[in-house]
């Protein structure tokens, strides 16, 4: 069975988003990930943060003899990762690596640049351990606009299994571990309407950077971290509190995380395709406008992402029956700015649409 600290891993492996592993020595971590990377079938590089300068991984300058000029050579460990079909980047032992070498690490952290032009594909996931710093001497707090682009995961050891391992044989990584399927745009599009919804309620929670160094090095709020967020909650089964739970925390902190899910428990309660199939099964009129909102918001991307017609009608006739049955056109107004902005080919806006939302989007200068 897999645990909800793993869970939370793989989420974040398919989803793209650089893991920062953090436990005490001696509980595992790099033998997971080992694991991990022979059953996913990756080829894994690990680079030892603290044996390293900032050169090892931004590349050392080079001469290009053709036209006298200097770039900066791609290291051999992404070079390698860049040739493999699939692949796994551990950054070991990170936070006891000095802060120059840390910040090297930020465009590939983020944008996966590395060297002068070169970019690791999306087949590779970025993992990084360490312990922490009240644990391990010359550990310290990461920067925040380092620690801001990664999910955070405290790693804890599974006394029961290490004991029937240590009985019984620990288990090999026999099966293959596949973890980097596309998300059903379904939940994509609902993570980022309740996402979106909770943030427009509770804008504080938008950008709150800590001013404290040990806070600031964790996670906190930003709109890098929800975005990140919005990437791993639609890769976590919606029945898995817990790890959604975990996941959340690890990306935009504790206060944030706590908020969203005590206002998700009421927003997120509403089946999609029952709503696009027939817009009634909802009453709008009972509806908190922020649930309102997130059907909308969900109604909305989910047809721009699918790009098909009907799905487009379908989205396009439930905000019109939300409009008409509550009289709330402005709560309809940021959803059909998208959909109408976004028809697909050989969608014709119908008149119902135009009288309903036209003078409006209009006002604020998003229609013709």
């Amino acid at each position: 069975m897999t645990s909800t600290q793993e869970a939370v891993f793989r989420a974040a492996v398919a989803a793209n988003v650089p893991v920062f592993m953090k436990g005490l020595s001696g509980i595992g971590k790099s033998s997971f990930i080992r694991d991990y990377a022979a059953a996913s079938r990756r080829h894994l590089e690990s680079v030892v943060m603290m044996h390293k300068e900032k050169s090892d991984i931004s590349g050392i300058p080079s001469l290009r003899e053709e036209n006298h000029t200097t770039e900066f050579a791609v290291p051999g460990w992404a070079s390698r990762l860049v040739e493999a079909s699939k692949g796994l980047l551990l950054l070991s032992e990170f936070n006891l690596a000095d802060e120059d070498v840390q910040k090297a690490c930020m465009n590939v952290l983020q944008e996966r640049q590395v060297g002068e032009n070169t970019y690791l594909p999306e087949s590779v996931a970025i993992v990084l351990d360490g312990n922490p710093p009240e644990y391990s001497a010359g550990a310290g707090d990461i920067p925040g606009p380092i620690a801001n682009r990664m999910l955070h995961l405290d790693w804890d050891l599974d006394r029961e299994a290490w004991l029937t391992g240590m009985a019984e044989g620990f288990p090999t990584s026999a099966e293959q571990i596949v973890d980097d399927t596309p998300a059903r745009p379904e939940r994509v599009a609902r993570e980022r309407s309740l996402v979106l919804a909770f943030l427009d309620t509770q804008r504080p929670f938008i950008h709150d950077q800590p001013t404290d160094p040990a806070r600031a090095g964790g996670p906190w709020p930003s709109p890098r971290s929800w975005d990140n967020a919005i990437r791993v909650l639609s890769r976590i089964d919606e029945s898995s509190t817990d790890a959604q739970k975990v996941a959340l925390t690890g990306l935009v902190g504790d206060a944030a995380a706590q908020s969203f899910l005590r206002w998700r428990i009421e927003a997120a309660d509403f089946d999609l395709q029952a709503v696009l199939a027939d817009p009634t099964v909802e009453d709008w009129t009972d509806h908190h406008p922020s649930k309102t909102l997130t059907i909308l918001g969900t109604v909305a991307a989910y047809a721009v992402d699918r790009g098909d017609l009907d799905t487009w009608k379908a989205a396009l006739r439930t905000l019109l029956h939300c409009a008409e049955e509550t009289g709330r056109k402005d709560v309809c107004l940021r959803s059909a700015r998208l959909l109408l902005s976004r028809a697909p080919k050989g969608a014709q806006i119908p008149r119902r649409a135009e009288e309903t939302f036209g003078p409006m989007l209009r006002s604020v200068g998003a229609w013709r």
